[in-house]
């Protein structure tokens, strides 16, 4: 090899890498961001999330293990959603995922966790991680909601209350 086809091949290579670790580092910072107000509105409502997850530059959950508290939030122009759940008050948490089926393929409408809480006056809690109108593409939502469900099902058992009938 000549030392003319070595550089050619190094600039080709640059040309595929720069952009994609650019692309990358500019998306980690914007999450960086996000986290922020996020932790901000957390830290308003007296947590201390020790476990968290900040996705789409707009939505967030974390895990006060001191206090047994869920907190989600949602940064969303139109309807901001705060939520602190006392997971002592939580029956049971599944994922749901809304979808239909065209042409043979699976279409995703809305993926989220759907808490159900004890007590007669409060049925259950809706947390979306992932609505068609929000985000145009799928980025891990699905594993993050199913993470987030298992944290919360191992800590109602852990909690006395869960036992309760």
């Amino acid at each position: 090899m000549d030392t003319s086809t070595i550089v050619m091949g190094l600039l080709a290579l640059a040309l595929f890498v720069i952009p994609i670790y650019y692309i990358q580092h500019k998306q980690k910072s914007k999450l960086e961001k996000a986290k922020q107000p996020f932790m901000e509105a957390a830290n308003r409502k007296g947590l201390n999330l020790v476990q968290h997850d900040v996705w789409d530059e707009q939505y967030g959950i974390g895990l006060d293990e001191a206090n047994n508290r869920l907190f989600y939030w949602h940064n969303d122009k139109a309807e901001p959603q705060e939520t602190s759940l006392d997971l002592g008050s939580v029956k049971q948490c599944e994922v749901d995922n809304a979808h239909r089926d065209v042409n043979g393929n699976r279409i995703i409408d809305a993926i989220g966790l759907r808490i159900a809480l004890h007590g007669s006056k409060a049925t259950s809690v809706y947390l979306p991680f992932y609505v068609t109108k929000d985000i145009m593409m799928l980025r891990g939502e699905l594993q993050l909601a199913e993470k987030w469900n298992a944290i919360i099902q191992k800590r109602i058992v852990q909690t006395p209350q869960a036992v309760k009938v």
